[in-house]
C-alpha cells in the first residue's frame, strides 16, 4: 500500500511552488527585456560607427567597484541559505544583513557613477546624435538598478522572516526565492557591465 502511494507523494513534493514559478517567470521576462536593450544598443552602435556618429566613453570607476560588491553579495546570500539548510537559524539574519549592506553599497556606487557621467557632460538626453551611446548606459544600468531596489525589498522581507525564525531547514521556500533572484541580478549585472565595457 505504501509503495503505491509513494510515487504520488513524491510527485506532489516535486511540484513547483507558485511563488517560485512567478519569480522564474519574472526572471525570464527581465532577461528578454535586457536582451532587447543589448540588441538595440548593438544595432545603434553599428549604425553610429558607420556614420561616424558614436561617442566612445570610459565607464566610471564606480561601475567597476559596484561589480565587486554585487559579486560579494552573492556569497553572503548563499551563506544565509546554507545556514538555513543546516538549521543554524541565528546566523541567517546576519548574512542577509550583510547582503543588504552590500546591495546598498552597490546602489550608491551606481548612483555615483551616473553623477560622474553628468560631471563629464553626458546626460540621459544629449544634443549630439552620437551621444545616444550614453543614453543606453543610463537606460540599461538604470533599469537594472530598479531591479536591485526590488531585490532589496525582497531581502528586507526575508530578513524579517529570518529574525522571527520563520526560515529554517523545513521552511526554505522564501529564502530560496530570494537567493535565486539575487544571484540572477548579480549575473545579469556582470553580463551587462562586460557588454557595455567591450561594446562601447
Amino acid at each position: 500500500m505504501n509503495s503505491i502511494n509513494t510515487p504520488a507523494i513524491n510527485a506532489e513534493k516535486k511540484q513547483l511552488n507558485p511563488k517560485t514559478f512567478v519569480v522564474w517567470l519574472f526572471i525570464v521576462a527581465s532577461t528578454m527585456l535586457f536582451l532587447a536593450f543589448s540588441s538595440a544598443y548593438w544595432v545603434h552602435r553599428q549604425d553610429g560607427i558607420g556614420n561616424n556618429a558614436w561617442v566612445m566613453i570610459k565607464l566610471p570607476w564606480h561601475f567597476w567597484l559596484s561589480s565587486a560588491f554585487i559579486i560579494l553579495s552573492s556569497f553572503t546570500i548563499e551563506a544565509a541559505y546554507r545556514n538555513a539548510k543546516k538549521d543554524d537559524v541565528f546566523k541567517v539574519p546576519a548574512y542577509i544583513s550583510f547582503t543588504i549592506l552590500l546591495a546598498g553599497a552597490f546602489s550608491l556606487l551606481q548612483i555615483l557613477g551616473f553623477q560622474q557621467l553628468m560631471n563629464m557632460g553626458y546626460f540621459f538626453s544629449n544634443k549630439m546624435p552620437g551621444e545616444i551611446s550614453v543614453s543606453f548606459i543610463y537606460v540599461i544600468a538604470g533599469v537594472h538598478l530598479l531591479h536591485i531596489v526590488g531585490g532589496i525589498i525582497l531581502l528586507l522581507v526575508t530578513l524579517s522572516k529570518a529574525v522571527n525564525l520563520k526560515i529554517h531547514r523545513k521552511e526554505l521556500v522564501f529564502i530560496n526565492i530570494c537567493k535565486t533572484y539575487w544571484h540572477f541580478l548579480g549575473i545579469l549585472w556582470i553580463f551587462l557591465f562586460l557588454f557595455l565595457y567591450f561594446a562601447n
